[in-house]
């Protein structure tokens, strides 16, 4: 880490570095000793080999340039046991390599040391056996050609040296990679806390009784002793997870495996390989049990947390019941349902939920959960609403029913139900005074409705042909001019036809269209739609003046709207179309839809026209920008067909400008994204900004940077002089700061006194730093807020980034906040690249 205060650095550079590599040497080392006090095999040859943890959990903190220390302490370590050098060097060179293996396999594998889900606990374990077959495989070898492994025992030594290692790593590792600030606070934090600290002392008591040289228990107590640190462990494990529990545990052995070597403890016997492998056994089962024990409870909070989720973020309302009729917790939906405040619904019960009918809703509660039940309400605003309420019971940890209340507002479907049930009168009127035959059939021309205008017109009462086929109510002879048309809607296709009648009113010729219609099960029936066509000429005359009254109505809507022929060629436009070109409608009749509209539209409309050409009904919007502005069109393609319901004559082309709707859009959009309080990108903005800014950089290879930005002591102002200076400073910051940097450079503030720039185009990564630094040096001068001056310094972390593959926008905000806490904590006023 670096820093800059004043142009002077706080520390030498390497400094930190320099101390890792010496802490985690002088830490292998020791451990190590520790581990070669109880020997298995040999002098080389341990049941508990510490130093891979510390190894695993260097490369992991530091990377692979800890390999340096790993390799020293492992070559010194095994050059004090005896032997050739060259041995000690071979051995080494597998020490230090195993856990580089494992450290990688981690990374690779995406391991969250925090170790919160079950999947890490695996991922660690599987890691750390793949990457001890090195270490195993490599001392063996090393061993047995310094004949330094008695005959016979090559197999025992590999098998025990694997162990040893994996065991190590287990004990040794995971405190020290699951380390940090927020595990400590988790393990000790708070009266919490300080329980968890009487467990671990506890644990580590009782090991310190069973195991030394000086306070050697009766024989009747070592099994207690041996017993209660397991059940002290699994506490701790349950309590505050894996990194307090694995404290414990490497604590125990450690006390353990130093007892035993001093010659105390239950494990010491006359045979010292049982004793060992007793303690092994011992050691063993406590991390094991610890590890599993953490898993299980890391997949119990992750439910837990899936639970929350669903419970705050469903869309139905969720209320939870006790058995005394009283609601526990409301989530968001059914506090914005019911208008419920955070106070109201705290102290909300099933009376005043259900307005007085409380003891029906708890009794229905008790006897019908599972079943759906319509409850009227009151809802936001005080207006009536229908919800479908639906419950769910369950026994909790106390052996209480719990119900889970789940409302769905169905206030707008009910009404939709009446307003369907009044539609269907309505149209059965309708169509029962309509002067149509109106028939509907199914896949084997089974009447499944028919109008009244039956009985007007054939005589025949439409209760009577229900059920029946067309064949058997019309006959053969009436079958065999129409059956043709009905086959072919049968087979999906509309069709039409014209056919002669005796009526009760006389003769009459009607033109008959067949609608298909397909069904759930994917049966195609078909509507039949029968109009009177024997005053054609009266209806021909109707039809032009009703021509005439299109085209006026046409000409005054805001929209182009035209008819194209299969050709492509306009036959028919409103009036609408003059003022879009600037020609009269007679000069663009007859014109292509390529010589009207360019080579440019044309080639973008192309493909929808020939769609619309096929039969087929399209819609799609259309963007063009010319010197003029901006345009957005709405355009819809319509296809007519001929009377045979096959051909297509052409289409209906209408064109609707949609710019202003569109911008509107983009305006909203663009709010959306904009901190309300400094005009900034706020959290939404800047996570776009910055996921776009890294797929430039990786699609360019330019560097570019995140800088993430504090007030140093803005709480303080904020408390003093009151939120609306606090809102003044943060406007003011914020203008500053937009001024020290370049105008292409994203500005945010995602949130509080908290703010980030985005940088690109950089031509060296070092170049933030150098922003970083004026922007430091820009925030020196006091700051005017309406009639007084504040002076406040800032604290910037720097992450650079220059197209990793590895590296996501979370990653690299995750390393600028690291270095802006960094900087925060050398000082302030000043910024961390490092």
């Amino acid at each position: 880490m670096h820093a800059i205060a004043g142009g002077r650095s706080l520390r030498p550079p390497g400094l930190g570095f320099a101390l890792r590599l010496a802490g985690v040497a002088l830490a292998y080392y020791l451990t190590a000793r520790l581990g070669l006090l109880i020997p298995y095999i040999g002098s080389h040859v341990s049941l508990f080999w510490l130093p891979t943890g510390v190894a695993i959990a260097a490369y992991l903190r530091w990377g692979g340039a800890m390999a340096s220390a790993v390799l020293l302490a492992a070559f010194a370590v095994n050059l004090q046991l005896g032997g050739p050098a060259w041995a000690a060097a071979g051995i080494a060179l597998g020490n230090a390599g195993g856990p580089w293996l494992s450290a990688r396999l981690l990374k690779h594998w995406e391991f969250d040391p925090a170790l919160t889900r079950r999947r890490d606990l695996g991922v660690y374990l599987l890691a750390v056996l793949l990457g001890m077959l090195v270490t195993a495989s490599n001392g063996t070898s090393w061993l047995h050609a310094a004949a330094a492994v008695p005959s016979g025992q090559g197999l025992a030594t590999w098998m025990t040296w694997w162990t040893g290692d994996a065991v190590g790593a287990l004990l040794g590792g995971i405190p020290l990679v699951a380390a940090s600030g927020g595990a400590l606070r988790q393990g000790f934090a708070g009266r919490a806390g300080r329980i968890n600290l009487v467990l671990l002392l506890l644990a580590v008591f009782c090991a310190w009784i069973a195991f030394s040289p000086w306070t050697a228990p009766p024989p009747v107590l070592s099994f207690p002793l041996l017993a209660l640190p397991l059940f002290l462990i699994t506490l701790l494990a349950l309590r505050s997870g894996v990194w307090t529990a694995s404290v414990a545990v490497l604590l125990l052995s450690g006390t353990a495996a130093w007892g035993t070597a001093a010659g105390a403890g239950p494990f010491v016997g006359h045979d010292t390989h049982a004793g060992l492998l007793a303690l092994w056994s011992y050691v063993t089962a406590q991390a094991c049990t610890s590890v599993l024990i953490c898993g299980l409870a890391a997949e119990l909070l992750a439910s837990k947390r899936q639970q929350q989720a669903l419970f705050l973020h469903a869309n139905e309302a969720i209320l939870m019941v006790d058995p005394d009729g009283r609601v526990g917790a409301v989530n968001p939906a059914a506090r914005k349902l019911l208008d419920l405040t955070t106070e109201t619904a705290a102290s909300l019960t099933l009376g005043e939920l259900a307005h007085g009918n409380g003891l029906v809703l708890k009794r229905w509660l008790s006897e019908g959960a599972g079943q759906q039940q319509y409850l009227a309400l009151r809802g936001a605003g005080g207006r009536a609403i229908d919800v479908e309420a639906q419950a769910a019971r369950h026994l909790d940890a106390r052996g209480r029913w719990q119900t889970q209340l789940m409302l769905r507002d169905v206030t707008e479907r009910r009404e939709a139900e009446a307003r369907l049930a009044s539609n269907e009168e309505r149209l059965r009127a309708i169509t029962d005074n309509a002067p149509a035959l109106i028939a509907d059939h199914d896949a084997e021309t089974r009447y499944r409705f028919a109008n009244r205008t039956y009985l007007d017109w054939l005589g025949i009462a439409p209760e009577t042909i229900v059920g029946r086929t067309v064949r058997d109510v019309l006959g053969e002879q009436v079958w065999a001019e129409i059956g043709p048309h009905m086959e072919a809607a049968q087979r999906g296709e509309s069709a039409s036809y014209e056919r002669h009648v005796r009526s009760l009113q006389g003769e009459r010729w009607i033109h008959v269209n067949l609608v298909p219609r397909r069904g759930s099960d994917g049966s195609i029936g078909f509507y039949a739609l029968a109009s009177d066509i024997t005053p054609r000429k009266r209806a021909e005359a109707a039809l032009r003046q009703s021509e005439r009254r299109l085209r006026s109505i046409a000409d005054r809507l805001p929209m182009r709207i035209s008819f194209i022929d299969a050709q492509q060629r306009y036959r028919f436009m409103n009036l609408a179309y003059e003022g879009s070109f600037g020609r009269s409608r007679d000069e663009l009749l007859g014109l292509t839809v390529r010589e009207l509209v360019g080579e440019a539209a044309y080639a973008q409309a192309e493909p929808y026209i020939q769609r619309a050409l096929r039969g087929e009904a399209v819609f799609f919007d259309s963007e063009m920008t010319t010197r003029e502005g901006y345009r957005c069109y709405r355009v819809s393609y319509l296809p007519q067909f001929a009377e045979d319901g096959a051909e297509v004559l052409g289409f209906v082309a209408m064109v609707q400008d949609t710019t202003a709707h569109k911008l509107e859009e983009r305006r909203l959009f663009e709010l959306s994204q904009s901190d309300p309080l400094t005009g900034l990108l706020n959290r939404a903005g800047f996570e776009q900004r910055l996921h776009e800014a890294m797929q430039r950089s990786r699609a360019t290879g330019k560097p570019m940077a995140l800088l993430l930005l504090d007030l140093d002591g803005f709480k303080q102002i904020n408390d003093s002089l009151g939120h609306q200076a606090g809102d003044l400073l943060l406007c003011a910051f914020a203008g500053r700061l937009s001024r020290a940097l370049r105008v292409g450079d994203a500005v945010a503030r995602p949130g509080g006194d908290e703010f980030a720039v985005v940088l690109e185009g950089l031509a060296e990564a070092a170049h933030a730093s150098h922003v970083a630094a004026n922007i430091v040096q820009a925030m020196h001068a006091p700051f005017l807020l309406e009639s007084r001056t504040v002076t406040i310094t800032t604290s910037v972390g720097v992450a650079a980034y220059a197209g990793e593959q590895e590296l996501d926008p979370r990653t690299l905000t995750r390393l600028a906040d690291a270095r802006l806490y960094a900087a925060k904590a050398a000082g302030r006023d000043r910024y961390c690249d490092d």
